[in-house]
């Protein structure tokens, strides 16, 4: 389920080009036939639903919110489905076009919904409401290929929403899956250095201040010579683990080697520091002896308006500091970042 949630963006992103034009096309179809002879079709719930047409199309080439933009779609059928039925109504010599028209109708729209379930109840409408308008007359003795000519236009049209959409997704999950290998530490299941900058990046476009904290595990090369690239491993693994399970960050990724980075919002130096504090000491009994690991921290304040390579370049000499000082400590402007005393609490 988490998976088809991400790909309603992409959908949407790819399927709007089309529908825009599909819709443009239905309407300059709509707006010929009410040139044709002005005088009679120009009348008050005509140039309503010319209006409303043109005010679904600009929202759904425009709206961002997915249930809405896939509710315009319906919308849009219902109001050119109405129209031209409203027309065939006044002018009784129509009539003879009403099934071509539901069947243009039904079959060129699939496109239009992102389920087929939407497009099935989409064509079923479009039926009821240009039936009325049908000379059955026409086709006294023919009933059984007007009927044909009903379901297949449903059925085909239906199919092809179906096929569509069904491979639309494959390709998306796809596309899905990949994305998120790019994206993630294949160790640790964290981010990576490239999509976690691209966070961070983000943060700051996006006009929000807050720390970015440089992590880096105490010792770690000895660590690794003494015990093993699979115990080397597996602190990196509690490492990711602690950062994903401590909450208040933004977002945490592994930088490179046993370098992590965090990010957090606001501007409360208190809540940095309790947070910095907190990691660490979940950090400092994530594995039991005899590899135990301890991690040294350095913290960067930001703004909207900072530059992302001077507030790495801070947090890493603060991270620094802390190993100067004897490592698994919290470093901040240069300062030690200590727990509040009993007193202040």
């Amino acid at each position: 389920m988490p998976k088809n949630f991400k790909i309603r963006p992409r959908m949407r992103a790819l399927l709007s080009p089309a529908v825009t034009k599909i819709e443009m096309a239905g309407f300059v179809a709509w707006i010929g036939v009410l040139l044709i002879a002005p005088m009679v079709t120009l009348n008050l719930p005509n140039i309503l639903v010319t209006l409303s047409l043109l005010l679904v199309w600009h929202v759904h080439r425009v709206v961002a919110v997915f249930w809405i933009w896939r509710i315009l779609g319906s919308v849009y059928i219902l109001l050119l489905s109405l129209g031209f039925a409203h027309v065939i109504a006044q002018n009784i010599e129509l009539r003879v076009f009403t099934l071509p028209l539901a069947v243009i109708i039904v079959l060129s729209n699939p496109i239009l919904f992102v389920t087929a379930q939407d497009y099935f109840l989409s064509a079923i409408l479009v039926w009821a409401l240009m039936w009325p308008n049908l000379d059955v007359s026409l086709y006294r003795e023919l009933e059984v290929y007007l009927a044909i000519f009903c379901i297949a236009s449903v059925s085909i049209g239906f199919t092809l929403s179906f096929t569509y959409l069904r491979n639309m997704r494959s390709v998306l999950l796809v596309e899905s899956e990949f994305r998120m290998l790019a994206e993630t530490d294949f160790l640790t299941s964290i981010l990576n250095r490239r999509a976690f900058m691209e966070t961070f990046r983000n943060a700051l476009t996006g006009g929000h201040s807050g720390y970015f904290i440089m992590l880096d595990i105490d010792s770690f090369k000895q660590k690794n010579d003494q015990y093993g690239h699979d115990v080397g491993d597996k602190i990196l693994c509690a490492m990711a683990a602690c950062l994903k399970s401590t909450p208040g960050s933004h977002s945490v990724g592994r930088i490179g080697g046993e370098e992590f980075g965090v990010l957090l919002l606001g501007s409360d130096n208190a809540v940095a520091h309790e947070y910095a504090l907190r990691l660490l000491a979940g950090i400092r009994n994530s594995v039991m002896p005899p590899h135990k690991y301890t991690c040294s921290a350095g913290i960067a304040q930001f703004s909207a308006t900072s530059d992302m390579s001077a507030v790495l370049k801070c947090a890493d000499i603060n991270m620094y500091k802390a190993k100067a000082d004897g490592k698994d400590r919290v470093f901040q402007d240069g300062k030690r970042v200590k727990p509040p005393s009993p007193a202040t609490t």
